[in-house]
């Protein structure tokens, strides 16, 4: 698994700069591609963690499947029907929550959930950047790949999906506040400056939930190293 995001992280952050540099065209012609990429790490990804065993994985694993229909079909030929496969494709993510618990999940369920929503915020913020959007919104993918990055280089786990003793509420919330920013800004009718202000607040959410979260497992190393 940790070679699996470090792999994720590497290929991902250079895409990412390309893509702001090169703006809405070059993205756009891109997005063919990175449906098949978002597909074949998921099948890895599924691979790895033995998931597909409990209805929730199968709801989760219909997600990611959502994510790259969403990057592989035309999102000029139908701003609506993008918006639409878009919004579904986001609260599908409740579905697969209530069936984790009302039918239990697997050992993987949460680092899959967790790397589809990764997956489902990283097609968001390219169909904005494809669309127009600035490419301020291409740091909400690339936050977490420069954590794990950066977690790397620290030697500090950033598998955990919950990194917080347990809690991920936090977490949720941002991600949840990130994807609605996304879907925002996705709408055909938004104005530019709605765009750019629910991406902004975004950008602003997570930094915050990723600095928390990196504060605390640097904290916690230290007092591991103390204790030791």
């Amino acid at each position: 698994m940790t070679t699996w995001l470090r792999v994720q992280a590497v290929s991902w952050t250079p895409v990412l700069l390309a893509a702001a540099w090169l703006g809405a065209a070059g993205v756009a012609g891109w997005l063919p591609f990175v449906a098949a990429y978002v597909l074949l790490s998921h099948v890895a990804l599924v691979a790895i963690l033995r998931a597909g065993r409990t209805p929730a994985d199968v709801a989760t694993i219909a997600r990611a499947l959502g994510v790259v229909a969403l990057l592989w079909l035309d999102p000029f030929a139908s701003p609506w029907r993008t918006w639409t496969l878009a919004a579904c494709v986001a609260a599908f993510d409740l579905v697969d929550g209530w069936l984790a618990r009302r039918f239990g999940g697997s050992d993987g369920g949460a680092v899959l959930d967790m790397e589809t929503d990764q997956s489902t915020v990283l097609a968001l913020a390219l169909l904005v950047v494809a669309g127009g959007g600035a490419p301020h919104v291409l740091l909400l993918p690339l936050m977490r790949y420069a954590f794990v990055l950066a977690a790397w280089w620290w030697a500090i786990p950033a598998h955990d999906p919950k990194p917080v003793d347990g809690d991920n509420g936090r977490g949720r919330l941002v991600c949840a506040a990130v994807v609605v920013g996304l879907l925002a800004a996705l709408l055909p009718c938004a104005a530019a400056w709605l765009r750019e202000a629910a991406t902004g607040v975004a950008v602003l959410l997570l930094l915050w939930s990723f600095g928390s979260d990196w504060s605390f497992l640097i904290a916690r190393r230290r007092a591991q190293r103390v204790a030791g």
